[in-house]
């Protein structure tokens, strides 16, 4: 590997077409799986244990490819993940094989393919943000990590999704299968002949993640506490949305204009962030975001729930790009992407926890869950506040 001081803004651009048509090939069939199970005959109860196991092997994997992308470098991990990721397909391809003689047998196959391909997003998620984020000009990475991977790669699944339903109607799911493993086998192709290594020679990497003792370990825990109420409500909060809602064609329109809106407003909070910096984004964008919760369930016609979900679907993307801007400034490269898969782990493993909380809070009333969120996410913000106020990992 050779070191890089300027960025290299090509690997924006590849990394940005790989996100597309990753996104792209992902919604003919990616959003079907759960109705796939079903159909096979899995359990309801069991279909809700497999996305709980391929959350875990997805949180899992990202501790070890981070702490492996400050190894190794970030590219040759971002290709062993992608690797794993698309032979996901692969597997569940196969499966359908055996969905006549053996549904059981199929189900368990297409399991197993459904979580390695997640463990090897996990793998590669610390690798990807950390080279996109080393790669951009330091007044543009907020923007330019938006770009690269909400913008443009939120508008093909707009029409695509509508075009895999139609697909797995006229029961041509493996077509769909088809149209997915030759997507994710060109991003590898590309990215490979396309991205160039970030990180200096691994002579620098220092064996541990965080040094011990010391203010940067209290930096760390409150961002990952922050961070961790922010997940865990919203996991909670997206199974019960719909419940809530009730409409089933409200929740389709609600979903498709979200789409929409995330692609538009992660522009905005991309430049937000560049311009204003990460504490500001986060204390303002939380702030609204609690707010706009809290008044959701008190929205009964069409129009109020299509804007007020509008409105948070949008200031859900202020954060999306604040955690491997603030570990890249508060970090030496050797270190960052340890610590990027470190985070990663403990938000996602706290997410799990989000949708059994969000089942409790609603022993209480149909309106709390939503209360409950807006409380966490002000919790956030002071957590966050105080982190990069007083403390940083240099001190």
């Amino acid at each position: 590997m050779v070191a890089r001081s300027e960025p290299i803004r090509k690997n924006v651009l590849v990394m940005m077409a790989g996100n597309t048509i990753t996104t792209s090939a992902n919604s003919l069939w990616i959003m079907f799986m759960p109705f796939f199970f079903k159909d096979i005959g899995l359990d309801i109860i069991v279909i809700g244990f497999i996305f709980t196991f391929v959350a875990l092997s997805r949180a899992l994997t990202t501790l070890i490819g981070g702490r492996a992308a400050d190894r190794f470098g970030r590219k040759p991990i971002i290709l062993v993940g992608r690797i794993i990721y698309a032979t996901g397909p692969m597997v569940i391809l196969w499966s359908l094989h055996f969905v006549d003689q053996s549904p059981h047998l199929a189900g368990l196959i297409a399991v197993l393919g459904y979580i390695w391909m997640f463990a090897g997003s996990g793998v590669s998620r610390p690798a990807s943000s950390m080279l996109l984020v080393e790669s951009s000009p330091e007044k543009q990475r907020g923007l330019s990590f938006m770009i690269a991977t909400r913008v443009l790669p939120s508008i093909p699944p707009a029409i695509l999704i509508l075009v895999g339903t139609s697909f797995y109607l006229g029961g041509l799911f493996w077509l769909a299968l088809v149209f997915g493993v030759l997507g994710l086998s060109s991003v590898v192709i590309l990215l490979a002949a396309g991205l160039k290594e970030t990180l200096a020679a691994p002579e620098s990497v220092q064996t541990e993640i965080l040094p011990r003792g010391g203010r940067g370990s209290w930096f760390l825990l409150l961002i990952l506490m922050a961070f961790a109420l922010d997940g865990m409500s919203g996991s909670g909060l997206s199974w019960y949305v719909p419940i809530f809602v009730g409409d089933m064609e409200l929740y389709g329109l609600m979903i498709a204009m979200s789409t929409l809106v995330i692609a538009i407003a992660s522009l905005g909070a991309g430049a937000l962030v560049d311009r204003f910096g990460t504490r500001t984004a986060i204390v303002s964008g939380w702030t609204l975001l609690a707010m706009t919760v809290a008044i959701f369930p008190f929205a009964h016609q069409s129009l109020e729930i299509l804007f007020l979900y509008s409105i948070w679907a949008g200031l859900d993307m202020v954060d999306i790009s604040v955690p491997p801007l603030i570990i890249a400034e508060r970090y030496p490269k050797e270190r960052r992407a340890s610590v990027l898969g470190l985070f990663s782990t403990t938000t996602s493993l706290a997410g799990i926890v989000g949708p059994s909380m969000v089942s409790f809070a609603l022993l209480l009333g149909s309106g709390v869950p939503f209360f409950l969120k807006a409380v966490m996410n002000l919790t956030g913000v002071a957590l966050f506040y105080l982190a990069t106020r007083r403390l940083t990992p240099r001190d």
